[in-house]
Protein backbone atom coordinates (compact mmCIF):
# COMPACT_ATOMS: atom_id res chain seq x y z
CA UNK A 1 0.00 0.00 0.00
CA UNK A 2 1.28 3.48 -0.62
CA UNK A 3 0.75 6.75 1.15
CA UNK A 4 -0.48 9.66 -0.61
CA UNK A 5 -0.01 12.98 0.39
CA UNK A 6 -0.32 16.07 -1.60
CA UNK A 7 2.75 19.15 -2.02
CA UNK A 8 0.89 21.51 0.12
CA UNK A 9 0.58 19.18 2.99
CA UNK A 10 3.84 17.79 2.76
CA UNK A 11 5.15 21.68 2.38
CA UNK A 12 3.39 22.59 5.30
CA UNK A 13 5.16 20.07 7.69
CA UNK A 14 8.62 21.49 5.93
CA UNK A 15 7.34 24.78 7.40
CA UNK A 16 7.20 23.62 10.72
CA UNK A 17 10.44 22.89 11.36
CA UNK A 18 13.84 24.92 10.70
CA UNK A 19 16.70 22.37 10.88
CA UNK A 20 17.37 18.98 8.57
CA UNK A 21 20.37 17.48 8.19
CA UNK A 22 22.54 17.85 4.84
CA UNK A 23 24.27 14.40 3.54
CA UNK A 24 26.97 15.09 0.92
CA UNK A 25 29.45 12.88 -0.81
CA UNK A 26 33.03 14.10 -0.39
CA UNK A 27 35.50 11.79 -2.50
CA UNK A 28 38.09 12.16 0.15
CA UNK A 29 36.15 12.04 3.25
CA UNK A 30 33.67 9.92 2.21
CA UNK A 31 30.14 10.51 3.38
CA UNK A 32 29.43 13.73 5.51
CA UNK A 33 26.12 14.92 7.86
CA UNK A 34 25.41 18.31 8.88
CA UNK A 35 22.93 19.71 10.82
CA UNK A 36 21.62 23.10 9.10
CA UNK A 37 19.17 25.34 9.50
CA UNK A 38 16.46 25.86 5.95
CA UNK A 39 14.13 27.58 4.03
CA UNK A 40 12.00 26.20 1.46
CA UNK A 41 9.49 27.51 -1.36
CA UNK A 42 6.79 25.90 -2.58
CA UNK A 43 8.81 24.35 -5.53
CA UNK A 44 10.41 22.94 -2.63
CA UNK A 45 13.47 24.37 -3.89
CA UNK A 46 15.47 24.43 -0.24
CA UNK A 47 18.13 27.52 0.75
CA UNK A 48 21.02 26.82 2.75
CA UNK A 49 23.75 29.23 4.07
CA UNK A 50 27.32 29.00 5.92
CA UNK A 51 30.41 30.87 6.06
CA UNK A 52 32.10 31.49 2.62
CA UNK A 53 34.65 28.97 2.32
CA UNK A 54 33.01 26.25 4.54
CA UNK A 55 33.66 22.88 3.99
CA UNK A 56 29.70 22.38 4.04
CA UNK A 57 29.64 24.74 0.82
CA UNK A 58 32.37 22.95 -0.91
CA UNK A 59 31.13 19.40 0.26
CA UNK A 60 27.70 20.40 -0.78
CA UNK A 61 28.87 21.72 -4.48
CA UNK A 62 31.35 18.80 -5.47
CA UNK A 63 28.80 16.42 -4.95
CA UNK A 64 26.96 15.14 -8.22
CA UNK A 65 24.05 14.73 -5.60
CA UNK A 66 23.00 15.78 -2.62
CA UNK A 67 20.44 14.60 0.28
CA UNK A 68 18.59 16.72 3.10
CA UNK A 69 16.24 15.08 5.11
CA UNK A 70 13.85 17.14 7.90
CA UNK A 71 11.94 15.72 10.48
CA UNK A 72 9.26 16.46 12.88
CA UNK A 73 8.48 14.69 16.76
CA UNK A 74 4.58 14.84 17.16
CA UNK A 75 2.39 13.42 19.71
CA UNK A 76 0.78 11.09 19.05
CA UNK A 77 4.54 9.81 17.90
CA UNK A 78 2.31 8.20 14.75
CA UNK A 79 1.70 11.37 13.69
CA UNK A 80 6.00 11.90 13.39
CA UNK A 81 6.85 12.68 9.88
CA UNK A 82 10.24 12.83 8.00
CA UNK A 83 10.52 14.34 4.36
CA UNK A 84 13.77 13.64 2.51
CA UNK A 85 14.69 15.54 -0.80
CA UNK A 86 17.20 14.15 -3.10
CA UNK A 87 18.95 16.39 -5.81
CA UNK A 88 21.93 18.94 -6.95
CA UNK A 89 23.21 21.74 -4.90
CA UNK A 90 23.76 24.78 -6.76
CA UNK A 91 25.88 28.33 -5.56
CA UNK A 92 23.57 31.48 -5.53
CA UNK A 93 24.84 34.19 -7.19
CA UNK A 94 22.52 36.42 -8.80
CA UNK A 95 21.35 39.06 -6.57
CA UNK A 96 17.83 38.50 -6.77
CA UNK A 97 18.09 35.05 -6.37
CA UNK A 98 20.35 35.96 -3.46
CA UNK A 99 17.59 37.71 -1.86
CA UNK A 100 14.79 35.37 -2.53
CA UNK A 101 16.98 32.82 -0.31
CA UNK A 102 17.73 35.16 2.69
CA UNK A 103 13.74 35.97 2.63
CA UNK A 104 13.11 32.45 2.81
CA UNK A 105 16.16 32.10 5.48
CA UNK A 106 15.18 35.27 7.56
CA UNK A 107 13.11 33.89 10.53
CA UNK A 108 13.86 30.41 10.44
CA UNK A 109 18.00 30.31 10.57
CA UNK A 110 19.09 32.81 13.42
CA UNK A 111 22.72 33.57 11.08
CA UNK A 112 20.31 34.58 8.09
CA UNK A 113 18.37 37.91 10.55
CA UNK A 114 21.92 38.80 11.90
CA UNK A 115 23.76 39.00 8.40
CA UNK A 116 20.77 40.60 7.20
CA UNK A 117 20.42 43.04 10.05
CA UNK A 118 24.02 43.71 10.16
CA UNK A 119 24.51 44.30 6.43
CA UNK A 120 27.17 41.15 6.55
CA UNK A 121 25.64 39.50 3.82
CA UNK A 122 28.28 38.97 1.48
CA UNK A 123 30.32 37.25 4.21
CA UNK A 124 27.97 33.47 3.64
CA UNK A 125 27.20 31.48 1.05
CA UNK A 126 23.87 30.41 0.13
CA UNK A 127 23.12 27.26 -1.45
CA UNK A 128 20.09 26.04 -3.36
CA UNK A 129 19.17 22.47 -3.46
CA UNK A 130 16.86 21.73 -6.74
CA UNK A 131 14.27 18.86 -5.98
CA UNK A 132 14.76 15.75 -7.88
CA UNK A 133 12.76 13.52 -5.57
CA UNK A 134 10.94 14.33 -2.20
CA UNK A 135 10.44 11.23 -0.04
CA UNK A 136 7.63 11.84 2.75
CA UNK A 137 6.81 9.49 5.36
CA UNK A 138 4.32 9.35 8.25
CA UNK A 139 5.51 7.41 11.49
CA UNK A 140 2.50 5.63 11.70
CA UNK A 141 2.02 4.87 8.23
CA UNK A 142 5.64 3.38 7.90
CA UNK A 143 4.48 0.77 10.97
CA UNK A 144 1.68 -0.12 8.59
CA UNK A 145 4.22 -1.07 6.23
CA UNK A 146 2.83 1.69 3.90
CA UNK A 147 5.40 3.41 1.57
CA UNK A 148 6.19 7.06 1.23
CA UNK A 149 5.07 9.68 -0.18
CA UNK A 150 7.36 10.50 -3.42
CA UNK A 151 7.27 12.96 -5.69
CA UNK A 152 9.61 13.28 -8.62
CA UNK A 153 10.71 16.61 -10.28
Amino acid sequence: MKSKHDAREILAHLEKETVGILGTLDQVKGIRLRVMYYGIDDKFDCYLMSTKGSPKIDQALSSPSISFIAFGLEDPYDNSWEIEIDGEAKLVKQKEEMNYALEKLKERNPFAEVAIESGITEQFDLIKIIPKVVRFRLYGEALKGISPTVLEF
